[in-house]
């Protein structure tokens, strides 16, 4: 642990060095707001970690913080303030593709997280691996519609104007919204139980279904 800290410690040091470098370079390239956030998220995200371990109460990883400062150096410092986009081709697409990886590794590790006893059984491999996939497209989803967001602000990440994608991202946002309600709603309804069970319409076809297909099957 304390040869994977020292590892850590020397990543931020490199990291903070060319972060600087990155964002000088960019400020006077084109000081605008838009940079300004980017070169402010660039100094903060190393933080992360330690902001998640003291509201987990998690002990640290560091191993894990040492992936997540790369991959925020490749994505921020050199990508966004460096001007890797331009440099390297489909560094976009790299960028998404290692992302996966890592946001399925986190949902992996939510779903152990939250499973009573926490032990790694067989039994679970479906249902982990199928919650490790979701929660790998949840995040693309998400950070799709973080991007068609911030096309509002003068930015286009998503190059909006250039190819029309608003049609697209519209249908993804309502979905995803519709999806959250009905989530929500799953949500309240397996917390109670009994008379007090609140359903809605979602879940009111959920239980019809439940009682016909799977409540009696052997």
């Amino acid at each position: 642990m304390e040869r994977m800290r020292r590892v850590r410690n020397g990543t931020l040091i490199f990291y903070y060095g060319f972060t600087v470098y990155a964002a000088a370079l960019r400020m006077l390239r084109e000081a605008t707001v838009y940079n300004g956030l980017l070169v402010l998220a660039a100094f903060l995200l190393p933080a992360v970690p330690h902001v998640l371990y003291r509201l987990c109460r998690l002990k640290p990883v560091y191993l894990l913080e040492v992936v997540f400062d790369w991959f925020v150096l490749a994505a921020v410092s050199f990508a966004s303030l460096f001007g890797g986009y331009e440099l390297i081709p489909y560094w976009d697409k790299i960028l998404h593709f290692l992302s996966g990886f890592l946001f399925a590794v986190l949902g992996t590790t939510v779903y152990f997280a939250q499973k009573p006893g926490h032990a790694l059984d067989p039994a679970d491999a479906f249902n982990a691996s199928l919650y490790t996939w979701m929660f790998a497209m949840m995040s693309a989803v998400l950070w799709e519609i973080w991007e068609y967001l911030v096309s509002f602000s003068g930015a286009d990440p998503q190059q909006v104007a250039l190819t029309g994608v608003a049609d697209t991202m519209g249908d993804m946002i309502v979905c995803t919204i519709g999806g959250l309600i009905t989530a929500v709603s799953c949500w309240r309804y397996l917390r109670h139980v009994g008379e007090n069970r609140r359903k809605g319409l979602m879940m009111h076809l959920f239980e019809a279904y439940y009682r016909e297909n799977i409540q009696n099957r052997n």
